[in-house]
């Protein structure tokens, strides 16, 4: 520990006036015991897993509207000649705490007034609790129980703050432990073959057995001696049933159908949790996502805007499954509405990460996860880029597409949620549905009127494919002949085949003037 570079960190908070918060405390003196004492068991407790933590002692706080928490300067300090006995009367209270916390108590100054700094360093071996003696003890009277810090608040810990801390010190994660009940032949050979084709580069020979498999990622109980048991994250990524023994393991989606006439849909997502992800966002985006292409009159650009950005829903999705909590027995629910999409998990965030940490920020490098080993495979299976950057990819396309911003809900402390909205652009919204429209501005496509056109002519399903393909690689930029060649490997012939189908009879093309013979834009127009 380096105490020098600690002295200079306390007189800065000082100086800069920091107010009380999960790792700052001010005392006026070392005789608030009960305070004191309960301050070290939440800071050895360490909710927020804060490096540092401190208490301040012979420092007062104000406590007006203006300036709250804050501490009083010049502080009021302690005399040198009492700096020994209140250092002794701090370290009496270890014997009050169970296990023992470490802390250190160092003599400080500040404008050469001396007061003393508690310090708390994180903590293995927890949690910890105030003992019983401390009740019975006259000089501090302090209910016994584990104690944790909430923002500035210092408070016995509720039951779900009891299970965080229990999990937090054991290094708990529900879906690294081995299923109740669920063996090798709960496992399919198809969602594992599946798995190794899309993240592995090795032959999986025909003849290889499921258990060998099975043991190369490991999925099964190391300490069972028939090696038949499985873990509860082997369920999830390769059950077809996992909520036959992991309940609600699934998801269910919520839709407010749009139209003139509300009509709600209900549908469950069940099967291996990557496959439920790939289901999910399939659906979402065949059914209600969409998007303009928009240009002012007289300006020959166009510009795109999404009524939901895919980014977002694929980045959020991914998050709300890989944190979820799957022994709470509540599936992930996502709600989709004509004004926004919102995915609900009834879990928090582990902690350090708050619901305002998810509102404030784009990286989360320290974030821990419900499940270690789901997290680990969505990357492979490149459902997940990179950790803790899902979130920011998701709030810089709502920037790049306009939109506003996405926003986790807050409720009640108590309120074991996480909920996350995405908000519809407002100029698709008004655009669509022709309120405050702007007059001089001209639909070019509506990519979901577009792609639904060509998936009710009555071509063969391979050339809706090869159209669909063709405006997806496309979208709205000017083509040719030779551009349709490259994309569907195709003869010229082939090409000018299709060119006309979709000026001519599709009517999703209009020709380009200017820009040479023989060149073509999608168009709903």
């Amino acid at each position: 520990m380096d105490y020098v570079q600690i002295k200079k960190q306390a007189n800065e908070i000082l100086k800069n006036k920091t107010a009380e918060c999960s790792y700052v405390e001010y005392k006026a003196s070392e005789q608030q015991l009960d305070k004191i004492l309960k301050t070290i068991c939440a800071y050895g407790n360490n909710y927020y897993n804060n490096d540092i933590q401190y208490i301040f002692i012979g420092v007062e706080e104000e406590n007006n509207e203006a300036n709250k928490a804050v501490p009083v300067l010049p502080i009021k300090g302690i005399y040198k000649g009492q700096l020994e006995k209140c250092k002794n009367t701090i370290n009496s209270l270890r014997s009050f705490l169970y296990p023992n916390v470490s802390f250190e108590v160092l003599s400080n100054e500040l404008d050469g007034i001396s007061y003393l700094i508690l310090i708390v360093l994180r903590q293995i071996g927890g949690p910890f609790m105030v003992t019983e003696k401390a009740e019975k003890d006259k000089r501090i009277h302090l209910k016994p129980g584990r104690y944790v810090r909430i923002e500035a608040d210092t408070r016995l810990a509720r039951v779900d703050e009891e299970y965080d801390l229990l999990r937090k010190f054991s290094n708990f994660h529900f879906s690294s432990i081995v299923s109740s009940g669920a063996t090798l032949d709960d496992l399919d050979m198809d969602l594992i073959k599946g798995y190794f084709s899309k993240t592995s580069t090795r032959q999986i020979s025909e003849g290889m057995e499921k258990k060998d498999l099975a043991n190369s990622l490991n999925l099964i109980d190391k300490n069972d001696p028939a090696g038949n048991r499985v873990k509860n994250f082997a369920l999830l990524m390769f059950s077809e049933h996992p909520d036959k023994h992991i309940p609600y393991a699934y998801t269910e989606l919520i839709v407010d159908m749009f139209g003139n006439k509300r009509k709600m849909e209900y549908k469950i997502f069940k099967g291996a949790i990557w496959k439920q992800y790939y289901a999910v966002l399939d659906y979402i985006n065949t059914n209600f996502l969409n998007e303009l292409v928009l240009r002012e009159e007289g300006n020959a650009e166009n510009r795109k805007i999404e009524n939901f950005t895919f980014i977002a829903l694929e980045e959020l999705l991914a998050n709300a499954i890989v944190h979820n909590n799957y022994e709470n027995g509540k599936p992930i629910q996502v709600y989709v509405s004509e004004k926004q999409i919102n995915i609900v998990n009834y879990n928090k965030p582990l902690p350090p990460i708050r619901i305002s940490d998810l509102n404030e920020r784009s990286f989360f490098n320290e974030r821990d996860t419900e499940n270690p080993e789901i997290r680990d495979m969505f990357k492979d299976l490149g459902i997940i880029e990179s950790f803790g950057t899902g979130i920011g990819e998701a709030k810089r396309s709502m920037r790049e597409n306009g939109s506003p911003d996405l926003y986790y809900k807050t409720f009640d402390s108590n309120d074991n949620v996480t909920s996350v909205v995405i908000p519809v652009n407002e100029e698709y919204y008004k655009t669509k549905n022709k309120t405050d429209l702007n007059k001089n501005l001209k639909i070019e496509a509506d990519t979901k009127v577009l792609k639904q056109k060509i998936m009710d002519s009555n071509y063969s399903s391979n050339i809706k494919n090869n159209i669909l393909k063709l405006y997806e690689n496309i979208g709205t930029e000017v083509f040719g002949n030779t551009r349709v060649v490259k994309i569907l490997g195709c003869s010229e012939v082939t090409a000018t085949s299709y060119l006309k189908r979709m000026e001519q009879e599709l009517k999703v093309t209009v020709s380009v003037e200017g820009a040479g013979k023989g060149k073509y834009r999608f168009s709903i127009s």
